[in-house]
């Protein structure tokens, strides 16, 4: 199995224009879920590179991901660390219109830009876009943001989707990192600006809550 996957994700890293045996990251997923407790795949990557961390940390890729690591990093690891293991990944996420007060959190969180939308306007996922990080439900005020589907852990449907995709993530994270160094100098919102923008999300917020619970009657 490990053959076949090892080969199958080989096409997938020529495809980033990578080096599985020089880029560590071109080895990880991409889907910059921070699951391995760092802000990115690049960082993950730049940490094992340094010796600073086992290659052991990544859940979404699995056992073929933990094997590729091991042979570049020369290490023996058998399984995900349990402090890093998910039973479960995201496919992707959607949002419930119904429920979206227009916060713009999620797509502040959003490492591939895969959300639409603006303040006090609907949100939604470009699900071709989403890697399912889930990065975007803990910070949603109401409670919005759930999973379309999910793959149960190293499961084959897992590690061949996450590895077709991977050069697309790539990509899209690559574009925000851009976009994202080429703002000249950072927006300063006023302290006033900030306060009434959290009033705002919190009536809107206690408006939420306030519809459930009738609804729940």
């Amino acid at each position: 199995m490990f053959e076949g996957l090892a080969s199958f994700y080989g096409s997938t890293i020529a495809a980033c224009g990578l080096s599985a045996m020089t880029d560590l990251s071109a080895l990880l997923p991409q889907l910059q879920c921070q699951r391995c407790g760092f802000v990115s795949c690049d960082a993950y990557a730049d940490a094992m590179r340094l010796d600073k961390t086992p290659g052991d940390r990544c859940a979404p890729g699995g056992s073929r991901v933990l094997h590729e690591l091991n042979r570049a990093l020369g290490q023996q690891n058998r399984e995900v660390d349990p402090s890093y293991f998910h039973e479960t990944i995201a496919r992707g996420v959607a949002i419930d219109e119904n429920s979206c007060i227009g916060c713009a959190l999620c797509i502040k969180a959003c490492p591939v830009d895969a959300i639409v939308g603006s303040g006090k306007v609907m949100h939604t996922v470009i699900l071709e876009a989403c890697t399912g990080c889930e990065l975007c439900r803990p910070v949603c005020p109401v409670d919005c943001i759930t999973p379309t589907s999910v793959f149960e852990f190293d499961s084959l449907d897992e590690l061949e989707e996450i590895a077709t995709r991977k050069p697309a993530f790539r990509k899209q994270w690559l574009r925000q990192q851009t976009r994202l160094q080429g703002r000249q100098t950072p927006v300063v919102v006023p302290v006033d600006d900030r306060s009434e923008r959290q009033r705002q999300i919190e009536a809107s917020v206690g408006r939420v809550r306030a519809r459930r619970r009738t609804d729940s009657l």
